[in-house]
């Protein structure tokens, strides 16, 4: 790419976010309670074991947990649901995303919300030891919380979505429990990312590229690393069920990248489900609007390879998907 090529794309990347950013703040929030709402918030608590302390250095990561109000000493533990906030994997934060009281504390889900480090401080693969062990540690606490740490589910978007989906794709995965991921937006083949992006959307041209901050340069130049930080790149047909989510009008990650991983999950023979939502953009959800109105989508499913259906996406389907592997009685889940 020539120079002046290099400086449009940078600076049309720069507009695309800005629009972005702005799209976000306008959207609006979902109507707040005025009940008190059942949930047990826990704060601050070190989301790692102490034998955990090589992967981490000197970093102080730390998690919130939602729990059920209605959970007593003599109930049966709780299945839980790890959030992953999204941030180009430089800006995560806690908070940045759901409401997890309403989605889905209040429904009778354990929630909880994680750090890892920025790459602005850690390169790859920093952040996957930091959700691998932040999984770890939130087993090792699923007695004092009453959780069932054999029903985890992973939610994340963007560049948590896609920790998320590396964490659960792993060969030796973080937690034997986690039986469910839904990932909302994920960059799922860092080698691809220009070839999937939209007319007029980001390219990875230069150092604010987040793929090449998490590399620590160009993937196209450390492709060994790309290789290993790419989730349709580790495709097996023992992954846990997938639910992918992805605006049909992104323009920070092309739609093609969860089309990628959903091929190559149906390909291994794993159960993935795909969700094309028309006209969204990136991050709806870190909003309330797809709380407050369904938006349209065209659906995939590994069951039925080659057929197309109509959908809706609805804060009940990700619960749906959720109670589906989950719960032990999805059917009667939530009443």
């Amino acid at each position: 790419m020539t120079a002046d090529r290099t400086r449009g794309a940078a600076a049309r990347n720069a507009e695309v976010m800005r629009r972005f950013m702005e799209g976000l703040g306008q959207a609006p929030p979902p109507p707040e309670r005025v009940e008190p709402m059942a949930v047990r918030v826990v704060r601050d608590l070190a989301s790692r074991a102490a034998a955990d302390g090589d992967a981490y250095g000197d970093a102080d990561l730390r998690m919130d947990l939602y729990l059920p109000q209605a959970v007593t000493a003599d109930a049966p533990p709780t299945p839980l649901i790890v959030w992953f906030p999204g941030g180009g994997w430089r800006h995560q934060r806690r908070g940045n995303g759901p409401r997890l009281a309403r989605l889905f504390a209040e429904r009778g889900y354990a929630m909880a919300d994680i750090e890892y480090r920025s790459s602005d401080t850690a390169p790859w693969p920093a952040q996957l030891h930091d959700v691998q062990a932040a999984l770890r540690h939130l087993c090792s606490l699923a007695d004092e919380y009453g959780i069932d740490a054999d029903a985890i589910g992973l939610w994340g978007s963007s560049a948590g979505a896609h920790l998320a989906l590396l964490a659960a794709l792993a060969t030796t995965p973080a937690s034997p429990g986690v039986r469910a991921v839904v990932a909302g937006y994920p960059p799922t083949d860092l080698l691809r990312l220009n070839e999937d992006a939209l007319p007029g959307g980001v390219l990875g041209v230069d150092d604010s590229d987040p793929a090449w901050g998490l590399l620590d340069g160009p993937p196209a130049e450390r492709p060994e690393a790309a290789v290993a930080a790419s989730p349709a790149r580790h495709a097996h047909p023992a992954a846990p069920p997938v639910l992918l989510l992805h605006g049909d009008a992104d323009l920070v990650i092309g739609p093609g990248q969860s089309v990628r991983l959903h091929d190559a999950l149906t390909a291994a023979g794993a159960d993935s489900h795909l969700l094309l939502v028309h006209g969204a953009d990136h991050g709806f959800l870190n909003t309330g609007d797809w709380e407050l109105r369904p938006r349209s989508a065209t659906a995939y499913s590994s069951r039925h390879p080659g057929t197309v259906r109509p959908a809706l996406l609805t804060p009940a389907v990700v619960e749906r998907f959720f109670d589906r592997h989950l719960r032990t009685d999805p059917w009667n889940a939530n009443g």
